[in-house]
């Protein structure tokens, strides 16, 4: 009984998350901008890499970046033989990072009255956690979609990429 009341208030807490960050997506979906955090991170990307990060079929992705291209925050490159590469434009980097920004903020005012002992523990804890939320074959890449990259505390340290190639995180 005990694991199910903690497992909701977790749910819980990544909903809260989510929705401070998707309350300031004005009507972008949540595969919307997770696509455009996908397409920030690594651009440019092909949109089949966009589908798998997002969980969605190609033909639905190429939907996804009609849609984002005409909001102005993804632009098309030249085709590659058939695959198609997309990139962000500088008004979808500023609205991919106001959206992260959000989320990484209301994490963080969270975190400020956790004592330093409970932060360390917690930190620990959210390291087992995503190793092992990361042992499915399809996790990994989608885990970190919305991520900032730049605030984990390196790649050889991160405890998906470790999951993913089946190291410990250091």
């Amino acid at each position: 009984m005990h694991d199910r009341v903690t497992a909701n208030r977790l749910a819980a807490l990544a909903t809260a998350l989510d929705d401070t960050m998707f309350a300031a997506a004005d009507g972008l979906s949540e595969s919307a901008v997770a696509a455009l955090m996908v397409v920030r991170r690594s651009e440019p990307i092909a949109i089949q890499d966009i589908a798998r990060a997002v969980g969605l079929t190609h033909s639905a992705t190429v939907r996804l970046v009609d849609r984002l291209e005409k909001d102005w925050l993804v632009r098309r490159l030249s085709r590659r033989g058939r695959e198609v590469a997309v990139e962000t434009t500088a008004r979808g980097k500023r609205r991919a990072r106001d959206l992260q920004e959000r989320r990484l903020a209301r994490a963080e005012s969270l975190l400020a009255d956790l004592p330093e002992p409970d932060r360390s523990a917690l930190d620990g804890l959210l390291d087992h956690l995503l190793g092992a939320a990361a042992v499915s074959p399809a996790e990994p890449g989608r885990i970190c979609r919305f991520c900032d990259q730049g605030a984990c505390r390196g790649h050889a340290d991160c405890p998906v990429a470790a999951a993913e190639a089946g190291t410990p995180a250091s």
